[in-house]
């Protein structure tokens, strides 16, 4: 199940039924103190859950046990989600190799890509990451675990 995932006609969100809640708590409440609702029964709008753009304390920990010169800082402070990505697959090798392989590699054409320093920052984080654990990325290896 996707955090993007459509909202379906006649379902409430649950932005919507708390907002109903508080309106039914309060006698009287201004427009801006209440969430967005569908107009009418209509509930034919699109809503996306944002994913959470705060860096995880495990996330922390795991930067931390990094060495110095691979802690990848401006990662962390530009792209915190994407530091929550990596820091949750470092342990495993095949999930972190195709994150990472995301990352760095434009499939889908026409993106921005990574400012530079960020750009570093995942290239010595690989590397590294190689570094440790060199026999996964060969074609064929099982790492065990």
């Amino acid at each position: 199940m996707s955090v993007y995932r459509t909202l379906h006609r006649g379902v409430p969100s649950e932005v919507n039924v708390s907002a109903v809640a508080r309106r039914g708590a309060k006698s009287t409440s201004s427009a801006t103190e209440d969430a967005p609702t569908a107009v009418g029964d209509d509930a034919a709008f699109v809503r996306k859950a944002a994913p959470n753009n705060q860096p995880f304390p495990a996330t922390f920990k795991w930067t931390a046990s990094l060495p110095r010169e691979i802690r990848p800082l401006a990662l962390l402070q530009q792209f915190p989600r994407i530091a929550n990505m990596l820091a949750q697959s470092w342990h495993d090798p095949a999930a972190f190799r195709e994150y990472m392989f995301d990352l760095l590699i434009d499939r889908r054409g026409g993106r921005q890509g990574f400012p530079q320093d960020v750009r570093s920052e995942l290239l010595r984080l690989r590397a590294y990451f190689d570094h440790i654990d060199p026999l996964a990325h060969t074609v064929g290896h099982q790492n065990p675990e």
